[in-house]
């Protein structure tokens, strides 16, 4: 019996047992980063970007250019830096990008972390920097650029690349994973739910992002593993005339140091802008 397996089944005996204990532990597994020390290129990238602070305890990395501004929000669990490929494409062809830390991830601060949080983030560097042209979202950061729109961030074009296509169904998933039998299941999704501050249906990216059309780009790997490539037709459903992209072999993470996506990213911006803002 290897580590998982045993974990799922004591989570199944014991989440019969103490459904409450055992969906109060998980959802604090599930609400708390873990944080994974930079890596040397990450190191490099802080020396080619220039690091601000807004809204008291937030964090972004800008790659300043003369075009039209540029919003990147990373996902769970990772940061500013992991953006810089596609930050890099988009500055060479003239945007101005701004890359920014979620909550309690890369150097931003705060106490605790979720979709709301991430999509406060949003709002707060729309403030902060904005208008912006455009705007991507990486998983979660996909998720909370979605509500960031439904609570008046405009944009007028959106890129959501390995996204949820709602937090209900990444809460059941985790659950599934875990182990944890349906009561406990239940405990779980209200706790975070009370913890989010909204239903977990509510957040549906494709739903929400229909509330303000625009021209949207859908980006996700056959092989994604974290995030069921399906959720990215989930989204679709809603969202009639995105685009989509499913490049092979390149799962949740890989997605976003891709030079291929990257420079589908720049086109999908590029292809709104007049002549005189093109790159």
């Amino acid at each position: 019996m290897n580590a998982i397996t045993l974990l799922r089944f004591k989570n199944s005996l014991l989440g019969r047992l103490l459904p409450t204990r055992i969906a109060e532990q998980h959802a604090q597994l599930f609400l708390t980063p873990r944080y994974f020390p930079p890596k040397d290129w990450e190191i490099q990238t802080e020396k080619q970007a220039q690091r601000l602070t807004f809204a008291e305890n937030l964090s972004a990395l800008r790659w300043a250019g003369s075009g039209p501004r540029i919003l990147l929000m990373h996902g769970w669990e990772s940061r500013a830096t992991h953006m810089a490929i596609i930050a890099n494409a988009l500055v060479t062809q003239g945007f101005d990008v701004f890359a920014i830390d979620a909550p309690r991830h890369g150097q931003s601060g705060g106490n605790k972390s979720n979709p709301m949080e991430f999509a406060r983030a949003i709002v707060e560097a729309d403030i902060a920097f904005g208008p912006f042209y455009g705007a991507l979202g990486h998983s979660m950061g996909g998720a909370a650029l979605a509500i960031a729109c439904e609570q008046g961030m405009q944009i007028q074009r959106c890129v959501l690349i390995s996204a949820p296509a709602c937090l209900q169904d990444v809460l059941q998933g985790f659950a599934r994973f875990m182990g944890l039998p349906a009561t406990c299941t239940r405990y779980f999704i209200a706790r975070i739910e009370a913890e989010v501050g909204r239903p977990a249906k509510e957040l549906n990216s494709g739903q929400l992002l229909s509330l303000t059309p625009k021209p949207a780009l859908l980006i996700h790997a056959p092989d994604d593993r974290e995030i069921p490539a399906s959720a990215v037709h989930s989204i679709r459903r809603y969202l009639k005339d995105a685009d989509i992209l499913q490049p092979p072999a390149l799962g949740h993470r890989k997605i976003i140091r891709d030079s291929i996506v990257a420079e589908r990213i720049h086109t999908f911006f590029s292809a709104g802008l007049s002549p005189d803002h093109a790159g």
